[in-house]
């Protein structure tokens, strides 16, 4: 496990601090929701989320990877994907993305592209914004990242990239707190769970 201290400038604000923004996009109006018949696999249902104090509530499986996302920002593609959003009543959220790629090739490379964003976040944050503050710990599969920004609140998420074959997934999860709030371990079984799906 590794743990870093890097600044982060406080322009972040909600898009770069908020941990619900950071991890749930809301659906546009030209996506459109998709039937559990149309795919060859499924995605996470609320009840696979780590535990938390009010009920997880799922939104519906949507096309495309549902808008700029945190630490991967636009480097899952549109096309090909699908994206589910999470939330609970006291600000914690999260997300799925699938992405059907055209090989297994791709998907690998996908995937090493995708795991690399997440391992360099808190860097490229600390260059853009080196007023604030973020923490990071590195779990292997699952990285979490503290951010904190004056005059706002100082939040915690977690994001983990898999593969399956051709189909690759980004997990993210994310609340108002610490490194030391995170559930890493029921996050880890979420993103195994989320592996299990797509065979």
């Amino acid at each position: 496990m590794r743990l870093t201290h890097r600044p982060l400038r406080a322009g972040v604000v909600a898009a770069a601090s908020a941990a619900v923004a950071l991890t749930v996009a809301v659906p546009g109006p030209a996506q459109a929701t998709v039937r559990p018949a149309e795919r060859g696999y499924t995605l996470l249902d609320a009840a696979d989320l780590p535990p938390a104090p009010t009920p997880w509530a799922a939104g519906p499986v949507t096309e495309g990877a549902g808008g700029e996302r945190f630490c991967v920002e636009t480097r899952v593609p549109n096309a090909g994907s699908v994206h589910r959003s999470f939330h609970t009543e006291l600000d914690t959220g999260g997300a799925q993305i699938v992405h059907e790629a055209a090989s297994v090739r791709d998907a690998r490379d996908l995937t090493a592209e995708l795991r690399e964003a997440v391992e360099t976040c808190a860097e490229r944050f600390a260059e853009r914004y080196p007023e604030g503050k973020v923490r990071e710990r590195d779990h292997g599969r699952v990285h979490a990242l503290q951010t904190e920004v004056p005059q706002s609140s100082r939040n915690v998420n977690m994001i983990g990239v898999a593969r399956s074959g051709r189909l690759v997934t980004v997990v993210e999860w994310g609340q108002m707190g610490t490194l030391e709030d995170a559930p890493v371990r029921e996050f880890r079984r979420t993103l195994r769970t989320a592996v299990d799906k797509l065979r």
